[in-house]
């Protein structure tokens, strides 16, 4: 008879627990689709409000139907991330939402806006693709560093190939140029392109309204320290040019050149310096 009174009362908790497991993901199912739409991030600041409780910390406040509501919010999958603020001056929210419609009618529907407790501050937010940025950054400072000393062409190209692709992507885009003439205080202005079309950085340099068009070659000078530079050749002025740029990262991981532009006979190369253009 104890046995079978043990089999009856496991036999009930196992159904207990599968009557509540089961809403639950069914829940979670349902409300959790696959999204396409485009979607909107809104980030919500929570501020103490009228009916917060003085002296008391943020855990200790009214708020749990508030973490109930922001629970529900998670499976929908509008809210993306939430929690207090451990200086107890309120919290913040993450909300994916289609539009700031929806966004204000979320906010108002939350209990402790309701009752008070929180007042509120939205921004629409635009979150950047870091990761992307990081991959882009960490493939620019992986420089080939090849024995011929031209990784385009060289014995070396093959096996330095990948860290010049990660280079042409990270490179490509649109500069702003400023230049001074070689053996002359005479300075320019102008536009410069690069472009990774099938594996080769094509440069479209517009100076004075009048275009040329070249190829850019990735190169290392300076002995041992092997300074990654950009090698060019292109026509300006009616004369040939070589040029030379070293680049680097600036502090918001974008690409910067600066070099030398020679030209045969001359006493003193031109300067020339390529800064990104945001858009």
């Amino acid at each position: 008879m104890a046995f079978a009174k043990m089999v009856r009362i496991a036999l009930f908790f196992v159904v207990a627990l599968a009557l509540m497991y089961c809403p639950a993901q069914a829940l979670a199912e349902t409300t959790n689709p696959q999204e396409t739409a485009t979607k909107a991030t809104y980030l919500i600041i929570y501020r103490p409000g009228p009916a917060w409780l003085t002296g008391k910390s943020v855990m200790e406040q009214p708020l749990k139907e508030h973490g109930k509501y922001m629970l529900s919010l998670y499976i929908k999958g509008s809210m993306r991330l939430a929690g207090p603020l451990t200086d107890n001056a309120g919290g913040a929210v993450l909300l994916d939402v289609s539009d700031e419609a929806e966004a204000k009618a979320i906010v108002a529907n939350d209990p402790a806006v309701k009752s008070r407790t929180f007042v509120y501050e939205m921004h629409p937010w635009k979150l950047q693709p870091w990761d992307e940025f990081a991959k882009k950054a960490k493939g620019a400072t992986q420089t080939a560093h090849p024995t011929t000393g031209n990784s385009v062409g060289g014995a070396d190209a093959g096996r330095t190939q990948p860290d010049e692709e990660s280079l042409r992507s990270y490179m490509a885009g649109d500069y702003d140029l400023i230049g001074r003439k070689a053996d002359s205080t005479t300075t320019y202005t102008g536009h410069v392109a690069l472009r990774d079309e099938n594996g080769v950085l094509q440069v479209t340099r517009t100076i004075e309204g009048k275009s040329d068009k070249c190829v850019a070659r990735f190169d290392t000078v300076a002995g041992e320290d092997r300074i990654p530079v950009l090698s060019m050749h292109f026509h300006f002025d009616g004369n040939v040019y070589d040029a030379t740029y070293r680049w680097q990262s600036d502090p918001d991981n974008y690409p910067r050149f600066t070099g030398y532009v020679y030209l045969a006979g001359i006493k003193s190369p031109g300067l020339e310096a390529l800064f990104p253009v945001h858009k």
